[in-house]
């Protein structure tokens, strides 16, 4: 088997840019990649190798623009021009429930379709499997992308298997594509990249050289609760206003629909169709989500917070809060601290 020289023949890939993607992915994509071999001669030898990577910005048109944050960007091709990558990346772009991303990103889907039906690899960052999943790529497929689009996945690609734990996930034939998940993780796409393609050497001196490490354990003790209030059903919509404050009471699911004044069945069945949640797991989302803010201030014992978020347990605490976040409280708390993120490294 003959082994690829790419510094004479650069592995080409193209980023694919719009006004609703965030700059920080796109050009921490852009940047990482671009650098492979290069930045670690020139750190370890003094001077740089050629490059083993064409990394082009590609949109619409060659028009400069500012995405999200007013972030400017330069493309260095047309969509209609870049017909030549062998892998494409998608970053993360804004994506609501209201808007379906091919109202406000269908030459970009259609464009990223043929080049895959051509033989093109793809890989997305955060939101970008998105723009796949409405195309049609990832049906009966698993797939990941920042944790608060559970739900547009789950609304709008009921055929997709969304996997917001993970940190990566593979589709199409011969793993094809490749996702990545929360937004900071687009460095473990890139490093995946690099060591599938160019070599996992050189994703190991990438790694070094910008100090990162890949995230095996996912996004869980990053994620939030999605805490929809819904305008359409006043009732739940008050109830979830009332838990807010009440969520340290015993028996608060039980408090709270008798608030209602509703009947149980007739309150489970509106409460999961306004929240997406049954109203104990809401409750549980929402004590551990509590719980979080409180370890993060790095004051009480964990007993003490346990007690303060609705807990007459502390063993159950502990169980319930590392099943939702992968993380023990003591571990949360040594990540996440504000003394931790505060102090010298």
């Amino acid at each position: 088997m003959t082994t690829r020289d790419f510094t004479a023949d650069p592995l080409r890939i193209d980023i694919v840019a719009a006004e609703s993607c965030r700059g920080a992915i796109l050009y921490g994509i852009y940047d990482l990649l671009t650098s492979v071999g290069s930045a670690w001669s020139y750190l370890t030898e003094g001077a740089s190798t050629p490059p083993m990577t064409r990394v082009r910005i590609v949109a619409r048109t060659k028009k400069p623009f500012r995405c999200i944050s007013g972030v400017p960007v330069m493309p260095d091709a047309t969509l209609e021009e870049a017909n030549d990558a062998e892998i494409i990346c998608l970053p993360n772009f804004r994506i609501g429930m209201m808007t379906p991303p091919r109202e406000v990103l269908g030459p970009e889907i259609d464009w990223v379709v043929k080049r895959h039906e051509a033989g093109v690899r793809l890989a997305t960052a955060c939101s970008g499997s998105a723009l796949l999943a409405d195309a049609g790529l990832l049906d009966g497929e698993e797939a990941t992308a920042h944790w608060s689009m559970a739900e547009v996945f789950e609304k709008r690609y009921p055929r997709v298997a969304f996997c917001p734990d993970r940190t990566l996930t593979f589709a199409g034939e011969g793993d094809s594509i490749v996702m990545s998940g929360g937004m900071a993780s687009w460095q473990d796409l890139a490093l995946y990249l690099i060591a599938r393609y160019i070599g996992p050497e050189h994703a190991a001196k990438s790694a070094r050289f910008y100090c990162v490490d890949p995230k095996p354990d996912g996004q869980r003790h990053y994620a939030a609760p999605m805490r929809r209030l819904q305008s359409d059903d006043a009732v739940i919509q008050e109830c979830q206003a009332w838990l807010a404050d009440a969520y340290g009471q015993r028996d608060a699911v039980t408090r709270m629909i008798s608030r209602s004044g509703l009947p149980r069945r007739t309150f489970d069945r509106r409460f999961r169709a306004a929240t997406g949640y049954s109203a104990k797991d809401y409750l549980q989302s929402l004590r551990v989500e509590e719980a979080k803010q409180f370890l993060e201030m790095d004051g009480q014992s964990v007993d003490a917070i346990s007690e303060a978020v609705g807990y007459t347990d502390v063993r159950a605490f502990r169980r319930q809060f590392k099943k939702m976040t992968g993380l023990s409280p003591a571990e949360y708390r040594r990540r996440f601290s504000s003394k931790g993120f505060l102090a010298a490294r």
